[in-house]
């Protein structure tokens, strides 16, 4: 018997409930960030308890993606240059980046992971700001988590990950088809229960249970903002795909859903050309945050 089909669901819920919880910082800065009456001040006091992550967001927010003029040296004009919710965007992707730092066999390279979901972050905060969606730094984030079962499941049986990988490329399907076809848990469940033990918010936990699934008809009833918000990350994910920019365990390609694209108010002939473009010019300036943010 595989490896993979020897996880049940039982054991792998229970090793989820081992993975290191987010530090409270993640929490205390969610709750200033949604009190309307927090100032710059509110999350310099949370922050000071953690130098290590004040100073991995002021590289970050120096990073080439940012291209901020002559850079911020500290975290109140990180803030009015990039805003309060995308601090706390930050922290949070760094914290759970930090708190997946697997180790494994060589066979399943988790720096092309993160590469992959880095960039389908930049893909999702680019296809955000195209379709005027109100919070693009939130789409960042879920880009960036969107894959995060694969991951924890590395964490628990590296062997089972590598073992369903090498299945995918062998039989030229995704890994999510891998998945399906040995019988595993699927990365889409994995994260949605590592994203509810770690009380993200709902629309992270839409995106990993959805991501793959493009009829919104199909997504558990779902709000309109909700299935955006998994529409957006469902395209960026095929986007990164398709550009070869990281691996998460699979090459197979696949192209974008004209009912997405419809829903997302992307035309194919006239918008689809610029996207690319943009999304190319994020990656462009990706490799300095790739850095920081997995250092």
């Amino acid at each position: 018997m595989s490896a993979a089909k020897k996880l049940t669901h039982e054991y792998l819920v229970d090793r989820l409930d081992e993975l290191p919880t987010l530090p409270s910082i993640v929490y205390e800065l969610t709750q200033v960030i949604n009190d309307p009456m927090s100032s710059t001040s509110d999350i310099e006091k949370i922050m000071a308890n953690d130098q290590s992550m004040t100073t991995k967001v002021l590289k970050l927010v120096n990073s080439a993606y940012y291209a901020i003029p002559g850079g911020v040296t500290s975290l109140s004009r990180a803030v009015a240059y990039i805003g309060f919710d995308s601090i706390q965007q930050l922290v949070l992707g760094a914290s759970i980046v930090k708190a997946l730092d697997a180790k494994g066999p060589s066979e399943f390279d988790v720096n092309q992971f993160w590469k992959h979901s880095i960039a389908v972050g930049m893909a999702a905060e680019t296809i955000a700001k195209i379709t005027r969606h109100p919070m693009p730094s939130d789409m960042f984030t879920c880009g960036l988590v969107h894959d995060m079962g694969k991951v924890a499941l590395f964490s628990i049986s590296p062997v089972t990950v590598v073992e369903l990988s090498n299945y995918a490329n062998e039989k030229k399907m995704s890994y999510f088809e891998a998945e399906q076809n040995l019988g595993i848990l699927n990365h889409t469940n994995i994260g949605k229960l590592l994203a509810e033990k770690w009380a993200l918010p709902i629309s992270i936990q839409a995106v990993i249970k959805n991501h793959h699934q493009k009829d919104h008809n199909l997504r558990g009833g779902l709000s309109a903002d909700l299935n955006n918000s998994v529409d957006i990350v469902f395209l960026a994910n095929l986007l990164i795909h398709a550009l070869k920019f990281g691996n998460s365990g699979h090459s197979k390609v696949l192209g974008a859903p004209k009912e997405v694209m419809t829903r997302l108010t992307i035309d194919p002939q006239k918008d689809f050309k610029e996207l690319i473009a943009n999304i190319k010019t994020s990656l462009d300036k990706a490799n300095d945050f790739i850095r920081v943010i997995c250092g």
